[in-house]
């Protein structure tokens, strides 16, 4: 197949044979530059700011098909104008989109845990349908709320799911097996449009509760996957823990950073993750979540990344704010807020501190590296006469200027 693009002005066509493009045939060979290319770029994609998963983009050639996405003729002439890739994005997407990279690499995983899920289930799995379920009734109202305890199967989570599997023909059994997990997931996508341009977004992450399963090396999977991406962002604190690979793989190297977690934390080390270990894991990253300070735009206004539990009462307290405030700042319409939603919140001047509090293996000289301050500030600033610091105990952080 040859397009004419040489009657369109271009002084070359594009064909399907290897000899002249990078249409790619097992076995045959590729260009060694565009290669070099793809290798550059194989783990970016495109998101929106505050949200982790990627962002659904369409394309087109713009000619023989349109869409409401990106046009292939349409890019040739921005990039002519001298706009850069991610301009050319934001012309067709969200200007909030970015370009993200991620180092988790791996083959198809099923998003199915591997067990049904039934009354008395925990975990991530079970706070992942309970949010899914919870948006479904906005478009199915039929569907009760889930008010359960977050990642905690009981009564109004499987009164939610046998109501959902009767209205989908599903057996109304009240339990989360691979069909209904699957259904649910299907559902989830199209009410929320994440398949769509307006996509309403998801910003679930790793949720606030941890998984219920027991990994050790030779698991493979999604679970292993969220444990290597908390130890790999731990380990940028903790100097004595390496940084796995994210793979979804549990291989020596996980373990070894497993290991060295649980001597950190003074757990049993056995290179198991188990609930204590998985607990261990939730309770020190969302730690050095609440404890990174904000970041100050020079405006008057703080960049806030909502956390679990997070209100906009709650914010509007934090800051000597108001909730009014907030909204009209982000052009918020309701009080909903998601983890990980990235809001502007007005202050009246940049604070000369923030509040942390002191987690398992940190010192003030790491404390000091950490937030580009000095010991002796530290010292000064919470009146301490030595070096000591206690686990929990809160300190007063010097904020760069």
């Amino acid at each position: 197949m040859v397009s004419g693009y040489r009657a369109r002005g271009y002084n070359f066509d594009i064909t399907n044979s290897t000899a002249y493009d990078q249409y790619f045939v097992q076995g045959r060979p590729i260009y060694e530059s565009i290669s070099r290319i793809v290798d550059d770029i194989f783990n970016e994609y495109i998101r929106r700011k505050g949200q982790n998963v990627p962002y659904f983009t369409s394309f087109c050639n713009g000619t023989t098909a349109t869409c409401q996405g990106m046009s292939q003729w349409g890019t040739v002439t921005l990039a002519e104008r001298g706009l850069t890739p991610l301009e050319i994005l934001r012309s067709y997407y969200p200007p909030d989109i970015e370009i993200a990279e991620t180092n988790i690499i791996t083959g198809n995983i099923s998003s199915y845990p591997g067990t049904a899920l039934r009354t008395g289930s925990t975990g991530l799995d079970v706070q992942t349908i309970q949010v899914y379920l919870n948006r479904i009734r906005r478009n199915y109202p039929a569907i009760p709320a889930v008010t359960d305890e977050a990642g905690v199967f009981g009564d109004s989570t499987k009164a939610a799911v046998t109501q959902f599997q009767r209205i989908f023909n599903l057996a109304a059994d009240g339990i989360v097996g691979r069909s209904t997990w699957y259904k649910i997931s299907s559902i989830y996508t199209a009410v929320a449009r994440l398949a769509e341009l307006d996509s309403e977004g998801q910003a679930l992450g790793i949720g606030t509760v941890p998984p219920g399963s027991m990994l050790r090396q030779g698991s493979s999977g999604q679970d292993v996957i969220t444990l290597q991406y908390l130890l790999d962002l731990i380990s940028a604190y903790y100097p004595d823990i390496p940084a796995p690979t994210q793979d979804g793989i549990f291989g020596s190297q996980t373990r070894q950073a497993v290991l060295a977690f649980q001597q950190a934390m003074q757990l049993n080390a056995d290179g198991i993750v188990g609930p204590q270990t998985w607990q261990a894991l939730y309770d020190t990253y969302q730690g050095i979540q609440q404890n990174v300070p904000p970041t100050g735009s020079g405006s008057g206004v703080i960049n806030y990344t909502v956390q679990a539990g997070d209100t906009l009462w709650l914010l509007s307290r934090r800051y000597d704010t108001t909730v009014e405030a907030i909204k009209q700042l982000n052009g918020l319409t309701s009080d909903m807020l998601l983890i990980g939603q990235v809001l502007k919140i007005p202050a009246a001047g940049s604070p000369s501190w923030f509040e942390y509090t002191v987690l398992p293996g940190d010192t003030l000289w790491l404390l000091s590296r950490r937030y580009g301050t000095t010991v002796e500030a530290i010292r000064q600033l919470n009146g301490l006469t030595g070096d000591l610091i206690d686990v929990g105990q809160i300190l007063r952080i010097p904020v760069r200027s």
